[in-house]
């Protein structure tokens, strides 16, 4: 209960799609589109699914325990039939995860419908779908908070959670250990680099990871507004 209280809150901050934006991607009609299902995946859904619907979003890797949500494994079915249930339920349906919202009462029938759609064709066409979100992601304004989540799901094994060079995984990285990310004073356009090429690249440390084909780039410029705030 208390994992899908914390999903609802930070549900509750993202914008709000309105329906007048139906119109900007659908058309005067407001029907259900593609498009517009990817917006509203990448506002409302990403946080749990990840901003290419692989499950590494910002809640699903932060908590422990936290159910897969990899979108690409199917479990309830590709059709939209079926994918506009869950969505429309969520967790009030029963074999579905307690951690999954119900939207019905947050979303429009256009929007339920578009975002079923889009989820339908990520399964069906893939790069088309990766696509969609990538465009939408450029709109999404870098901040701290989509940093610091990102930071605790992927960073801070090797770095700790407070910057400080202690996660788990540096009692086995030796020679150089993870760095201290408190004493960082490397300017934002360096940092953007290491973390898009990884350490081997920038003659650093070859276990620092290249996230350059994970991280887009809205959500690097947000990892390094979060890196910031560790320094010391």
């Amino acid at each position: 209960m208390e994992r899908f209280l914390l999903g609802l809150s930070f549900i509750l901050v993202c914008s709000i799609v309105t329906a007048g934006e139906s119109q900007q991607f659908c058309g005067k009609e407001a029907s259900p589109c593609i498009t517009y299902g990817a917006n509203i995946f990448s506002e409302r859904c990403a946080l749990c699914h990840g901003s290419d619907g692989h499950g590494e979003g910002i809640l699903s890797m932060q908590m422990k325990n936290y159910p897969n949500t990899n979108l690409l494994e199917a479990k309830q079915g590709t059709d939209l039939a079926a994918l506009t249930k869950v969505i429309r339920y969520g967790a009030t349906m029963s074999g579905i995860s307690a951690e999954m919202p119900p939207w019905g009462d947050e979303l429009t029938a256009t929007q339920l419908d578009s975002v079923a759609m889009f989820v339908e064709l990520l399964h069906r066409k893939r790069d088309r779908a990766l696509k969609l979100l990538r465009a939408e992601a450029k709109n999404i304004k870098p901040s701290i908070r989509i940093g610091r989540g990102i930071y605790q799901g992927r960073c801070s094994l090797c770095h700790g959670k407070g910057g400080e060079g202690d996660g788990k995984m540096a009692r086995i990285i030796k020679n150089p250990p993870p760095f201290n990310l408190t004493k960082s004073r490397m300017p934002d356009a360096y940092l953007k680099e290491i973390i898009k090429k990884g350490g081997q690249a920038m003659a650093r440390s070859e276990r620092m990871p290249p996230w350059g084909t994970d991280l887009s780039e809205k959500e690097i410029d947000s990892v390094i507004l979060y890196i910031k705030t560790l320094r010391q």
